[in-house]
């Protein structure tokens, strides 16, 4: 697992933008293509998509089998699932909603083992491959092992970022503009979105973190968001882009 990290990171440390596409049906298929096609992760919702256990497991394989990483968006830091994904040998963890140094400190515990100030529970399957590799030697550098992003979403977490940068245990922040959007909209606040996450995006850089965003396929807003630090994005989500193609593919002979 931990080569397909290195070579996520030595790619950002190189200049290029990392990318990658939301996976959120349930056949394990769909991430077997996006590796075949060149993605560099596929984001596996375990938050908002219909995804269990076993299927977690099975899209973690069809994308590292095909040459891409997974990446799994846990719904939060309930340590019980957790466990058992980070189990799984995944090569990232995303955590929504990381809204205060609090909640922080409670994911990495969740993905730490207890010698090292966390709660996980030692019972590694897959992430050892299935005992090929020595236990004792994973759970040493366990910690190298998994890409742990938190997710920056809500005018509190905003707010809290200068509290939260300073919580070791994450490799990356993500700014999910979606939320923060309706975040902003909530307080009645007059505050510009696109402020916020130039903002986030330049504290999250200077704090010597990794920076992703969700964006458009299109180069502009590719540009527009590498210009203010991000280095990976994950755009595009399966059931969307199956559904576009199938109309297209329909719409092909609307006149017949």
């Amino acid at each position: 697992m931990k080569q397909r990290v290195d070579a996520l990171k030595a790619k950002m440390n190189a200049g290029k933008l990392v990318k990658g596409v939301f996976i959120n049906m349930a056949d394990p298929i769909i991430s077997e293509m996006a590796g075949y096609a060149g993605y560099d992760f596929v984001w596996l919702d375990a938050e908002h998509g219909p995804l269990g256990r076993q299927e977690i497991l099975h899209h973690i394989m069809a994308a590292q089998g095909s040459g891409c990483a997974a990446i799994v968006r846990v719904p939060g830091p309930e340590r019980t699932l957790i466990k058992a994904i980070l189990d799984m040998g995944p090569d990232g963890i995303i955590f929504p909603f990381t809204n205060n140094r609090e909640i922080a400190e409670e994911e990495i515990r969740a993905c730490t083992y207890p010698d090292a100030g966390g709660v996980r529970g030692q019972g590694p399957i897959r992430a050892i491959q299935y005992g090929f590799t020595e236990e004792s030697e994973y759970i040493a550098h366990s910690a190298e092992e998994v890409f742990l992003i938190g997710q920056i979403e809500t005018l509190e977490g905003y707010r809290n970022l200068d509290e939260i940068l300073q919580v070791k245990g994450f490799d990356s922040f993500f700014i999910g503009a979606a939320d923060m959007g309706r975040s902003i909209k909530g307080s009645g606040e007059d505050i510009d979105l696109n402020h916020v996450i130039d903002d986030v995006s330049t504290r999250v850089r200077k704090a010597g973190f990794y920076m992703g965003a969700a964006i458009g396929p299109n180069p502009a807003s590719a540009k527009r968001h590498m210009d203010v630090g991000v280095q990976w994005v994950v755009f595009g989500q399966d059931a969307r882009i199956m559904s576009s193609g199938l109309k297209a593919n329909l719409d092909a002979l609307k006149d017949f």
